[in-house]
This record gives structure tokens, sequence and C-alpha cells, in this order.
């Protein structure tokens, strides 16, 4: 048997603080109660800090809106009391507030709405973890040297003043003795403000230290591929690379599946595979590479875990050939082979096979920091909008990766959050868990979803995080294979 080795980390990516490389916001799309929200979080890049909330609501018969922060450890029952925040000035359904994240980990934020139809609670999962490190600026650093270098000039001077002028009484001058013992104190002080000021250095140099290690750093996927006669096999060893652990809670399901591994080809992006490897054993991940052809591809993983917190882990691998018609491991598994990408602005069309076609139908110039819809119509061979089948609980998926690898994030219609993190903590507050507080599995299924089918009008809420040239995978699933559209967008 022959065994490969792919590369670590290879892509260079930024921190993040939730399941997505360098796209830390999280935009949740659904209900709370009978209002239809929109809800923002944008979590601090330190722990504790204040997480920016802004909610929107489509309706006119809101009276309040109250935003509240759960620790998956203490729960509803241990959170503070929900706060009421404003509406945004000039708006007539946008509400915003900040809410404080005190601990490592994950959070929920809880948002309730109320009027006179009721009250309601949405859920949106978020990570809270220190991602952030502000440099010094050259400008301000020089600022800060003159000013300290005035400021122990000034303490000299006060200190010489303090053993010679100001013991001499009024109208007298300073005698060669008084003088002298000034002029000592002042050579004694010098040294001892030096050693002052490198041991506030040293000290800050220590506390600057002791932070770093609390900053998040992305999980590690050690991964190797076997390779036999009538298998090629990747395994991926997942492990914390933080200083402190972040993976401390075991893996659950996410749309009925352990790992969502998308597999993207590194020279131009052209080939996506979207995988479900299965958990031989406590973070060794299995699936069998399907049609993909070798060569080096980009790797992100998703995961997420019992207490709520999602996980994007990436790697490069160097894929071998495969020894023939190998089959996937899952019936869920999907990919796509073709090389044509269309700019997807304005009004973009492709076909995406079987007579289906995908319409990108934004019109207007994508700018970073704006939450959007992302919207899309899938439409048959005679042009009207097509009907889709839930493909792993879902009407769709996207993935949006920058063409640097510095964002990738895995959307759905209801936005960035995980269902899987939404159920942990809507189980753990109706009591659904073991004495020992582990989450009880079989009350966890987050594919439950009627046997209906659903319109080809898709949409799906984000907020793009920095400008550059994107390209996005759609998935839908109108018959029994799943269908994928690719597009190219500029972001502002």
């Amino acid at each position: 048997m022959n065994r490969f080795a792919g590369v670590l980390f290879a892509v260079a990516v930024s921190v993040i603080a939730s399941a997505h490389v360098g796209s830390p916001n999280m935009v949740f799309d659904g209900n709370a109660g009978p209002y239809p929200v929109r809800v923002i979080v944008r979590p601090p890049d330190v722990v504790p800090g204040l997480a920016e909330v802004i909610v929107r609501v489509d309706a006119s018969d809101v009276q309040s809106v109250g935003i509240r922060p759960v620790f998956w450890r203490a729960g509803v029952i241990g959170a503070p009391k929900p706060d009421e925040i404003e509406r945004v000035p000039g708006s007539t359904n946008t509400y915003s507030g900040h809410t404080w994240l005190m601990s490592r980990g994950s959070y929920s934020v809880y948002v309730t709405v109320s009027g006179p139809r009721g009250a309601g609670t949405a859920i949106v999962p978020v990570n809270a973890f220190a991602t952030g490190r502000l440099a010094l600026p050259p400008a301000l650093a020089g600022i800060l040297v003159v000013l300290g270098a005035l400021l122990v000039a000034g303490l000299i001077t006060i200190i010489r003043a303090a053993a010679g002028e100001s013991l001499v009484p009024p109208g007298e001058t300073l005698s060669p003795t008084a003088r002298r013992r000034a002029n000592i104190v002042t050579v004694v002080a010098v040294p001892v403000l030096a050693v002052l000021i490198f041991g506030g250095a040293k000290w800050w140099e220590s506390v600057d230290s002791d932070y770093q290690k609390t900053m998040y750093r992305p999980p590690a996927a050690d991964a190797t591929i076997d390779v036999d006669s009538t298998h090629r096999t990747l395994h991926l060893r997942v492990h914390d690379t933080a200083a402190f652990h972040a993976i401390f809670a075991p893996v659950v399901p996410d749309h009925g599946k352990m790992m969502h591994l998308f597999l993207l080809s590194k020279s131009g992006m052209q080939s996506f595979t979207h995988l479900h490897p299965v958990e031989e054993s406590p973070l060794h991940f299995v699936a069998e590479l399907p049609w993909v052809v070798a060569g080096t591809y980009l790797m992100f993983a998703d995961i997420v875990l019992e207490n709520g917190t999602s996980l994007t882990v990436s790697n490069t691998l160097e894929i071998p050939a495969a020894p023939g018609s190998v089959t996937p491991s899952d019936p869920d598994d999907s990919w796509d082979r073709t090389a044509k990408v269309t700019l997807a602005f304005p009004n973009a069309e492709r076909s995406i096979g079987e007579g289906y076609s995908m319409v990108w139908t934004d019109s207007v110039p994508l700018q970073v920091g704006n939450a959007i819809d992302l919207r899309f119509v899938v439409r048959d061979s005679a042009g009207k909008v097509a009907m889709l089948n839930p493909y792993l609980g879902m009407a769709a998926h996207a993935v949006v990766i920058r063409s640097d690898a510095s964002v990738f994030v895995h959307l759905h219609p209801m936005g960035t959050v995980a269902t899987a993190a939404q159920d942990a903590f809507t189980l753990r507050d109706r009591g659904d868990t073991t004495a020992r507080g582990r989450l009880k599995l079989d009350a966890l299924d987050s594919t439950a979803m009627p046997a209906m089918t659903m319109s080809g009008a898709l949409s799906f809420p984000y907020e793009f995080p920095k400008p550059g040239r994107y390209r996005i995978w759609v998935q839908v699933k109108p018959k029994a294979a799943v269908l994928t559209g690719m597009f190219d967008v500029d972001v502002r």
C-alpha cells in the first residue's frame, strides 16, 4: 500500500472566529416567533469584548427588540437578562446594540422580538475567541518615545530640585554642599529610573506574550492518502494548534454529516468537490476520493462541536492518480468538473447540466461590509423557475472563496450559521442532556425536513469581509443528481 502525505497549511489564511476562514461575522435569516428577522453579529477581536448586533425586522408592529449573550456552559438559566436595543435613527425596522462576550468559547446571541403578535426568539451561534492583536503604528510609537523622553527628563529635573533647591530657604542660593548632594541623588536616580523603565518594558512583553497564548489559531488537519488497487482513501486527523484547547467537545453531525469537506483544484480553482468523511475514531475522519484527478488541491473542512462551536480546518493535498473507478463513500458526495467560469455580474447565466441553468440575478455592485443577498434562480429547459429537492436538509448550499484563499465560507439560505450549533443550544435549553451534561445525540437531527420541493429562486445572506475577486459555487438538486453553478464576482 502506498502512502502519500498532504502538505500542511500551504494556504495562508486569516485567523478566524467561526467556521469560516477570514469571515468572522455571522449573518442569520430566519424568524423570531412570528417576526421575520435578519441578524448580523460582529464578534470582538478580543475576549472579553463587545459584539455588535444588528437586527432587521420585516414587520411594522414591533414593540421591542432584546439581545442576550448565552454562554454554552451557563445556558439561558445562567445568562444575563436581555438588553433592549434601540432603533437606528432614520430607519423603521433596523435595530442595533452591543453585548459583552465575557468568556472564550461558544456563545449564542438570543434575539427576542416582541409585539402585538407575541414574542419570539432567534438563536444566532457565534464563537468568542481572541483573534486580533493591534500593532503600534510607527508614527504613534515615535510620538510616545518623544513624550516618554520628556517625562523622564522632567522626572529627573524634579528629583534634582527636590534634593537641592527645594531645601533652600527662599532668597538664599544653593551651597556647594547642597549642590553636590543634589547631583549625587540625581546620579543615583538615573539608573534606578532606567531599571524601572526596563522592568516595565519586560512586564509589558510578558503581558503581550500571555495574551498571544490566548489567541485563536485554526485547528490542523494532518492528511494522508492510502492507495491500493481499488481504493484511494483520505485520512484526516484533526488537532488543536492554539495554546489552549479549542476542540474540547465531541463532534456532532451537521446536516446529518460529521464533516463537510471541500476540495478545490489549486491551479485556478476550476474543479469543486463536496465530500462527507465519516469519523472512524475521535477526530479521525475517512473518505474515499471519487473522480478527482491527480494534482494539488486546497482543502477546507467544516465541523461542529457538541458545545456549539463551529470550526474550519484547512490544508493542501497532493492527490495521487486513482487506481481505477473509485466509488464515493457517501451518496451525498458531489463534484463539478466544468472548467467554464462566468463572470457573475450583472445577471450572468450558466448551464449546470441536465437541461438546467442558473442565473445570478443581483444587479447592484457588491461592497465590503454590507450584508446583502446573493440571489440565484434555477431554470429548467423551458425557462421556468425549477422546483428543487432538499440537498442535505436545505434548498441549496453555496461556497464563497476569495482568489487568494484568504476567505472561505460555506453558506445556506439561512445564512452563515450552522444548524447543528443552533440545535446544540436549543437542546441544552430544554434539558436534552445526560447527567454528565452531554447532549442526547438522538435528539440532534439537523437534516429533519419534510419531503417537499422548494422554489429554485434562492438567496444567500452574506457580508463580504474585504474587496477582491471571489468565486462562488451554488449546489442544488432539481432531480436525483446534485448540480453545481460556478461564478466569479468582483467585490469593491
